[in-house]
């Protein structure tokens, strides 16, 4: 009897279906159908219809962890629609630290996209056309990264506006919570005290320090055997906006995951982001300086201590 039910639960698990990239792009362009449908419905001027058919916009070797927090960006975004149409904000999703996450905890945050989209119709009396699911094959990461880069300018042409200094501020206070938290498991002490806050800074200058903040923490996934990424292409845009410094925050908070992971911290959540406003570059540049400062203390540490 035994031995038929170990038989029985073998063959559920070859018959459950494993999702690959190529999955998680169909629904990223099931996505884009719905916005283009709504950007039509409200008679916004759009310039992204076929992104997703055009080439890479970006060419490195992104991970499903980069892809599910630029996914991530796209539910907050759902909250600015939501807003502008004087609905209530959502909370957006968030999940354990995983140092290895696969494909399908993506496929879920599309998932979640689409209901949100179609959640927000209901509201609004908007009937969609039944979409046709397309099937792709020998789609990367990648693919589904630069599919949500179309998504989020989407996105930007439906809300008529795109992130501020204020929402990108609070994505960085993200950061500061999950170094917060790396630093009292590793029970080091923090006397770090913010820099002073540098008049006419730019947007670029906040990415200089991001991208500063990557690097770094390539070199502790590095010197803890974790297999990092090469952000360097993000730092070749000459019109650095805050959009483009909030997808920057996304990235340290995707590449913070698989440490807190590694040293024990497999339950812990990056807090919600809280809403800031009066919030300018210089603000955001002040802080993410400060968690550079911070960072540099966990680096710091031999890798015993890790």
């Amino acid at each position: 009897m035994k031995k038929i039910i170990l038989v029985f639960l073998l063959a559920l698990s070859v018959s459950a279906k494993m999702i690959t990239p190529s999955d998680v792009y169909s629904l990223s362009v099931l996505i884009q159908d719905h916005l283009h449908f709504l950007l039509k419905h409200y008679k916004t001027e759009h310039t992204h219809g076929a992104i997703l058919k055009k080439n890479k916009i970006l060419f490195t070797k992104i991970k499903p962890r980069n892809t599910w927090e630029k996914a991530y960006e796209i539910l907050v975004k759902i909250n600015i629609l939501r807003e502008f149409h004087h609905l209530p904000r959502i909370e957006p999703v968030g999940v354990e630290a995983i140092r290895y996450l696969n494909p399908d905890m993506v496929y879920e945050m599309n998932e979640r996209i689409l209901t949100e989209l179609r959640i927000f119709g209901m509201h609004e009396d908007i009937k969609f056309p039944n979409f046709k699911l397309e099937v792709f094959k020998n789609k990367a990461p990648l693919d589904n990264y630069n599919a949500y880069i179309g998504i989020s300018r989407s996105f930007d042409e439906l809300n008529k506006r795109s992130f501020t200094p204020n929402y990108v501020y609070a994505e960085t206070m993200r950061i500061y919570d999950d170094i917060t938290n790396i630093l009292a498991h590793l029970n080091v002490e923090d006397l770090s005290i913010p820099d002073s806050i540098k008049e006419d800074t730019l947007p670029k200058d906040v990415m200089h320090v991001s991208m500063q903040m990557l690097a770094l923490i390539g070199s502790l996934q590095r010197k803890v055997g974790i297999e990092s990424v090469d952000f360097s292409e993000f730092d070749k845009k000459d019109n650095i906006t805050p959009s483009n410094v909030f997808a920057a925050t996304g990235l340290i908070i995707s590449e913070l995951q698989p440490i807190k992971a590694y040293i024990g911290l497999e339950k812990s959540v990056t807090p919600s982001a809280t809403s800031y406003t009066n919030k300018k570059p210089k603000n955001v540049e002040q802080l993410m300086r400060w968690n550079f400062k911070r960072l540099k203390l966990i680096y710091n540490l031999n890798r015993k201590t890790l």
